[in-house]
């Protein structure tokens, strides 16, 4: 499917119903035909080449012309990566498929795992180890694409002897309990809920990952590669929509307008050196922490100055007011800004050394 063809059928299904709480899967099966969520996965594991710049920008393209379909994405892609860093067979050969092709939406529930992995929370979500397999017990407050009775989420456990296992848990197994769709003030197509684990029993083969500890910091570059695609889809679209006014009255705007295409090139620079990158240290870690927090703030500072520009056409619901709700979500998807903050913070030190 060509580019501009996806773009404009997902834009037209946003715009006809921008909650399009029944379309989500739809949506990101037309992503998957056009080959976009495999990109920056091997062919060899069914996906269709490509580097993670590539899929950084398929997220942006998307995210360009409905914020809410681009965070699906991120969400499948990721789950797609999770999968595709494992050194789990069965995972690759029977579960990547189906969320390649997006038969079903995979949702990323590690929220609590990265801040866990800086140190914020524990893990709510506890394994014990039985013959054959795993029985999980807990609890996510928070998770998106989980698209009703048709997803499996990606989760961090702990078990009693402080081993952290990353597990893929289907939503047709038993002792899955999926909590109603938030009401959100935007994103509300997102399929964000949350879920309870009661005595979720797994086989072994449900495992993503032995050594969890190992396995997070491992997937998190591109776990925030991919976010960041979608500050950046929004800047770029809130662009497109100031452009035109700015040969009007709101030609005063200029200069803020000039300020922040100037910014938006050297974050993009900044994203493609990043994503180059196949190892990060913790300075390199620490650039890309400070470059999503700084897509964040510009993808909100411009959408305001839509509104501005657009005057009271941009507070129409399904206009630029659409906008400012999604961007809204920004700052507090995991890793929030607060959060990101408060690593640059604690890792300051251990950087300077």
């Amino acid at each position: 499917m060509p580019t501009t063809t996806l773009l404009d059928e997902i834009q037209a299904l946003s715009a006809a119903d921008p909650e399009h709480r029944s379309q989500s899967l739809d949506i990101l099966q037309l992503i998957a035909q056009a080959g976009w969520l495999g990109l920056g996965i091997d062919r060899q594991q069914g996906g269709d080449g490509g580097s993670i710049l590539d899929a950084v920008e398929a997220i942006a393209a998307v995210s360009e012309v409905c914020l809410t379909s681009g965070f699906a994405f991120w969400c499948q892609r990721t789950f797609i990566q999770y999968l595709a860093a494992s050194e789990n067979d069965w995972l690759k050969s029977e579960v990547l498929p189906i969320v390649l092709r997006a038969e079903k939406a995979g949702a990323t529930g590690m929220s609590n795992a990265m801040k866990h992995l800086s140190g914020l929370e524990p893990l709510r979500l506890n394994a014990e180890r039985q013959t054959g397999g795993i029985q999980l017990q807990g609890s996510l407050p928070w998770a998106s694409n989980l698209v009703p009775k048709q997803f499996f989420v990606a989760v961090a456990t702990e078990t009693r002897d402080g081993e952290v296992l990353i597990v893929a848990i289907p939503s047709h197994a038993l002792g899955v309990e999926r909590s109603p769709d938030f009401d959100l003030l935007g994103m509300v197509a997102a399929s964000t809920g949350a879920l309870n684990f009661d005595q979720v029993w797994l086989p072994d083969r449900w495992i993503i990952a032995e050594a969890g500890r190992a396995f997070l910091p491992k997937v998190r570059p591109s776990f925030l590669l991919f976010q960041c695609g979608l500050p950046l889809g929004t800047i770029r679209a809130a662009l497109k929509a100031i452009a035109p006014t700015l040969s009007g009255p709101s030609a005063v705007l200029n200069r803020r307008y000039s300020q922040v295409q100037i910014r938006l090139e050297g974050l993009t620079a900044d994203l493609h050196a990043l994503a180059q990158l196949s190892e990060f240290s913790l300075p390199q870690l620490r650039q890309l922490f400070e470059l999503r927090i700084a897509l964040t703030r510009l993808a909100t500072e411009v959408t305001w100055l839509e509104l501005e520009a657009r005057g009271g056409k941009g507070y129409h619901a399904g206009s630029t007011a659409k906008r400012l709700r999604e961007v809204a979500f920004l700052p507090v998807l995991t890793p929030s800004l607060v959060q990101l903050e408060r690593e640059l913070q604690r890792t300051a030190a251990e950087a300077a050394a």
